[in-house]
C-alpha cells in the first residue's frame, strides 16, 4: 500500500462496497477524514462510486460512525487475542517493554516473517527486534 493512509482508504472503500452489496439503495456514506478526500474516493470500485461520500474530521460525533469505530476496535482486539492464542503468545497493543518482548519471541519462534503477520512493520519496534530484516524508521525530529 505504500503508506497507512492508502491502507485505510482501501479498507474504508471495501467496507462501503460491502455495505452497498447489502443495501444497494443507500444514498450516502459518512467517514472520518483522515487524509485527502481522494484517498477513499480513488479506492472505491464501480458500485461505490454511485454513493455520496461525506468525509469530515471528528466524524465520530455522529452516532453511526462512533458505533462503527467501537465495533472495529472490538474486532481488532478479538483478532489480536485469536492470533496470540494461535501463536501461544499474548499480543499486546502499542509500544511497551512487554510488547517488545512478545515481538522478540514471535521472531524467535517463527522468524521475521511471523512478525509480518501480526505487527505494523513500519514502526520502530519491528526494526528493534529484527534489525536485519526491517529498516529503521527515519530519525525522530524535535516536536517544536
Amino acid at each position: 500500500f505504500g503508506n497507512l493512509n492508502s491502507l485505510l482508504g482501501w479498507g474504508h472503500a471495501r467496507v462501503i462496497e460491502n455495505l452497498l452489496g447489502r443495501k444497494p439503495d443507500c444514498p450516502r456514506a459518512l467517514s472520518d477524514k483522515f487524509a485527502d478526500a481522494s484517498v477513499i474516493e480513488k479506492a472505491l470500485l464501480k458500485h461505490g462510486q454511485t454513493i455520496r461520500l461525506e468525509q469530515r474530521t471528528k466524524a465520530e460525533s455522529d452516532l453511526a460512525v462512533a458505533a462503527a469505530s467501537i465495533l472495529a476496535r472490538e474486532g481488532f482486539i478479538d483478532w489480536l487475542e485469536r492470533r496470540g492464542k494461535a501463536l501461544g503468545e499474548k499480543l499486546g497493543r502499542g509500544v511497551s517493554a512487554e510488547v517488545k518482548e512478545a515481538a522478540k519471541r514471535v521472531v524467535e519462534a517463527g522468524g521475521p516473517e511471523a512478525l509480518r503477520k501480526v505487527a505494523k512493520l513500519h514502526f520502530r519496534t519491528a526494526h528493534e527486534v529484527a534489525p536485519g530484516h526491517f529498516p529503521a524508521p527515519p530519525p525522530r525530529r524535535a516536536w517544536r
